[in-house]
């Protein structure tokens, strides 16, 4: 694998290259010589104002060709970058900037504020365009320095900043150029929200291989049509998607102009076989599609397996580890455990992050020293695995209480946490179930002091907080919490929520005027269902964050009015969301909408049942 840091190799292809297209950002073409020159310019902004080998940059900008330059900026000064999605809550990027330590952030203006309150400088990444040109020698990265501090979801309710180094990256990378023949024919949508790690490969791999990143239009990401076309109108070769929204393009997409598709990435969940092999009856037989494995504590992935053609059923395995890396499969006392034995995944190897930036103690517990290699880590995953007979891994489940939910890793403590600062809620514990299409949604159990918050109300409240893809589908208030022996709530016995026994709906009430029927229309065709109800509730139907997305962009094609997602997140009966739509015969928009939309969330006592285990505002899901 080549050693060289992708500065330096993105450097070499621009002088190779010069007039060969880099980035294209709708109607723009930018040339990487173009690139070249401005991120040169970015960098040496930012090392006028200080960044610089181990100091970390905020990147706060909405996906196009400015959010490049800034990230390949940000690396050509020495410094490493912390993605910051201008989509999340104001509340939340403070604290993540605050968390980080970064001092400098890129971001546009309406972020002033914000980054003052956090204590870091917000440097407008328009300024370097004013700088001249200069063949001044730009600082190298270092291999071990941090390439980027990207969060991940944390257990004790606070996001963890993952630094990675630019060897790590590098590695990553260099295995999709090299493994895959990445050349100048290939182009490779980008539509990954930067505050994914995946996000990186899907910018930088064609830009040391010489192809194209091709950013996806606003919104593509939250509409499988929408993404496809995309793929159609720019000849996209390579794309990656996390398997919950590969399902949607299958279910729904024209997959008839996506011919030049030669490479599909899957990661974030488990891919199944039958899910492949209708890709495949979609895209053509000659599709080459990979399933990938890693935490984001190891530089994106850690293992790769092309998916083989003739096996129809039964889930992908995880493959085997990518160069540079190595996986050990150990039981409690960390001991390898033969084939065919469960044990816990440790990764080791230039893939492995430097720890959790300023979390000592965190990094110590799941950085652990290498048992067989002197000097060496491993970073110990709390995923269970197992090795097959042919040497391929196979992924089992968390031994903890972490989910992922379309593809987006989090840890219930988080959600926990911040619905603890609601001021009526005394107690929390959410938990992961199983959706009929086979689908995790999250249920949040309560305590309340006095009278029970409105779904809607607690929606809104942590939308306010989280990104949307941590806000529950369910909100369940208890009495007392089930308990184990050591006194802590007893998750497996936790009831299920009424709408996961049995859909509980309000169907016997039809839509009532133009607006409601609008509603009712999009939910029917979104949700597969024949009727539904003015009182239904979108989440009671079955509806999850991911499909509210696609609702809002449809909500908003079919009625012209600006819908936001937030605003849907507080209103989530099709009265409530006709009346957010201010259509003809809905007596416009209300104030009482969020209201509405709540009404009280179901109560009871703990039960021995078994349980489940652009800056628009809106957020948009993990098109891995």
């Amino acid at each position: 694998m080549n050693a060289e840091l992708l500065p330096e190799r993105f450097a070499e292809q621009a002088f190779r290259t010069p007039h060969a297209v880099a980035v294209v950002d709708g109607e723009r073409a930018v040339t990487y010589d173009e690139l070249d020159r401005a991120s040169a310019r970015m960098a040496r902004l930012l090392a006028d104002l200080g960044a610089g080998p181990e100091t970390l940059v905020g990147v706060s900008l909405p996906r196009g060709a400015g959010l490049v330059v800034a990230l390949l900026g940000v690396w050509r000064a020495g410094a490493g970058y912390v993605p910051l999605d201008p989509a999340q809550p104001t509340a939340r990027l403070a604290s993540l900037i605050r968390e980080s330590g970064a001092g400098l952030v890129l971001a546009g203006p309406e972020l002033e504020e914000t980054v003052a309150g956090a204590g870091a400088r917000r440097v407008d990444p328009d300024a370097a365009r004013e700088l001249p040109d200069s063949d001044e020698p730009l600082p190298a990265a270092d291999p071990d320095g941090v390439a980027y501090a990207i969060f991940t979801s944390g257990s004790t309710g606070k996001p963890k900043a993952v630094a990675v180094t630019h060897a790590g990256i590098a590695n990553r990378v260099g295995w999709t150029v090299e493994r895959h023949a990445l050349g100048a024919g290939d182009r490779i949508l980008q539509k990954t929200t930067v505050g994914f790690d995946a996000a990186g490969w899907e910018i930088f791999a064609p830009l040391v291989g010489g192809g194209t990143v091709v950013l996806a239009p606003a919104g593509a990401e939250r509409d499988p049509a929408g993404l496809l076309r995309a793929v159609a109108e720019h000849g996209i070769t390579v794309l990656q998607v996390v398997p919950s929204v590969l399902r949607l393009l299958v279910e729904e997409g024209d997959w008839s102009g996506c011919g030049s598709l030669r490479l599909l990435f899957s990661a974030g969940e488990a891919l199944h076989a039958e899910l492949v092999a209708r890709v495949r009856e979609l895209a053509g037989p000659e599709l080459e599609v990979w399933n990938t494995y890693g935490p984001t504590e190891c530089s994106i992935d850690v293992t790769a397996f092309a998916a083989d053609p003739a096996v129809t059923s039964g889930p992908v395995p995880i493959g085997r580890p990518l160069p540079g890396l190595k996986v050990l499969v150990l039981d409690p006392s960390g001991t390898p455990v033969p084939v065919g034995v469960p044990g816990e995944l440790y990764v080791g190897g230039v893939g492995v992050a430097r720890g959790y930036a300023g979390r000592p103690e965190l990094t110590a517990e799941r950085f652990v020293p290498d048992p067989y290699e002197s000097g060496a880590r491993l970073y110990r995953t709390g995923d269970q695995v197992r090795w097959r007979a042919d040497r391929t891994l196979e992924y089992l489940g968390r031994l903890d209480h972490q989910v992922k939910v379309n593809g987006v890793r989090i840890e219930p403590g988080e959600i926990e946490a911040a619905l603890a600062a609601h001021p009526s809620v005394t107690g929390a514990v959410v938990v992961p179930y199983e959706g009929e299409d086979g689908g995790k949604r999250l249920a949040a159990h309560l305590t309340t002091d006095g009278p029970a918050p409105g779904s809607a109300e607690l929606r809104v409240f942590l939308a306010e907080r989280l990104p949307e893809s941590h806000v529950p589908s369910f909100f369940h208030v208890l009495d007392a919490f089930p308990l184990l022996p050591s006194g802590k709530a007893d998750r497996a016995a936790l009831p299920l929520p009424a709408e996961l026994t049995a859909v509980a709906r309000a169907g016997s009430v039809a839509p009532r005027d133009a607006a409601e029927k609008l509603v009712a229309g999009v939910w029917a065709e979104l949700l597969g269902r024949e009727q539904v109800g003015a009182l239904d509730d979108f989440f009671a139907l079955g509806g999850t964050s991911l499909q509210l997305t696609r609702l809002a962009a449809r909500l908003r094609a079919a009625s012209g009015e600006k819908i936001s997602l937030r605003g849907l997140f507080g209103a989530t009966t099709v009265e409530a969301q006709a009346r957010l739509l201010g259509a003809p015969g809905s007596g416009g928009p209300s104030a009482g909408a969020v209201a509405a939309a709540g009404g009280t969330v179901a109560t009871g006592g703990p039960s021995a049942a078994a349980g489940p285990d652009g800056t628009s505002g809106d957020d948009e899901p993990p098109a891995r």
